[in-house]
C-alpha cells in the first residue's frame, strides 16, 4: 500500500517522517488533514508506531471521527486504537484516568457557562461590595478564567472589575473542587496542575504515546 498516492513532494516529505519535531506550515484546503491520515497510516503499516501509541489532537471532534475512519478504512480494526480528539478530550481523558490525584471523585461532574456564572452569583452574594448592587457576569467570569489561564493582561486602570475577579477566582477554584465540578477551562488546566504535582504520571502518559501530532 502505498500512503505516498497523489501528494505532492512536501506532503510526501512530511508522510515520510519518523521520529522527532516537525512543522509543517499549509494553509486552508491545502490538504492537512490528507497529510496526517496518511502519515498515521504508514507508521502503523510500517511498525514505526503501534496504534494506540498514537495521538492526534485536532480543534474539532468531526476532524478527529474524519481521521481515525480515513486510516481505519485502509488499515483496518488496529487503526481504531488511535486515540484522536480534541484538546479538551484529551484533557477529560486524563482528568478521567487520573481523577484521584486531582482530588476529584471518580464521577465527577463537568459544568457549562450557566453553572459557572450561578456559583459566581453565589460567590458575588459572599462577598458584597459596598455601594454595587451588580455585576456583568460575562465580563467577570472571562476576567476570572484569564485569570486562571495566566492570560491577564496588566491593565492601566484596575477597576472594580478587575479587584473582583482578583478575589474571586481563587474562591471560584475552591468552589470547583469543593463541588468536584469542573468547567470548560478545567479541561486544559486540570492535565497541567496533574503533570506539575504527579511527575510519575507525566512520564508515564510521555511512554504511552511514542507518536503525538497537532493539527491547528
Amino acid at each position: 500500500m502505498s500512503w505516498y498516492q497523489g501528494l505532492n513532494p512536501e506532503q510526501q516529505k512530511a508522510v515520510a517522517h519518523n521520529y522527532g519535531p516537525l512543522l509543517i506550515l499549509a494553509g486552508a484546503g491545502s490538504g492537512k488533514t490528507t497529510v496526517l491520515v496518511a502519515r498515521t497510516g504508514r507508521l502503523i503499516t510500517e511498525r514505526i508506531a503501534k496504534a494506540n501509541e498514537i495521538l492526534v489532537l485536532t480543534f474539532t471532534n468531526k476532524a478527529a471521527k474524519e481521521l481515525k475512519h480515513r486510516v481505519t478504512q485502509k488499515v483496518g480494526a488496529p487503526a481504531k486504537k488511535i486515540w484522536a480528539g480534541t484538546f479538551h478530550s484529551f484533557g477529560l481523558y486524563l482528568i478521567k484516568k487520573y481523577h484521584a490525584q486531582l482530588g476529584l471523585d471518580a464521577h465527577f461532574g463537568i459544568i457549562d457557562t450557566s453553572d459557572s456564572f450561578a456559583i459566581l452569583k453565589e460567590l458575588l452574594k459572599e462577598n458584597k461590595v459596598v455601594g454595587r448592587e451588580k455585576f456583568d457576569l460575562e465580563h467577570l467570569y472571562q476576567l476570572i478564567q484569564n485569570i486562571r489561564t495566566k492570560k491577564n493582561k496588566s491593565v492601566e486602570a484596575f477597576d472594580e472589575y478587575h479587584e473582583m475577579a482578583e478575589l474571586l477566582a481563587p474562591k471560584y477554584e475552591k468552589r470547583l473542587n469543593l463541588l468536584s465540578v469542573v468547567d470548560f477551562e478545567s479541561l486544559l488546566l486540570k492535565p497541567l496542575e496533574l503533570f506539575d504535582n504527579h511527575p510519575d504520571v507525566k512520564k508515564t502518559v510521555q511512554e504511552q504515546f511514542s507518536q503525538i501530532m497537532v493539527d491547528e
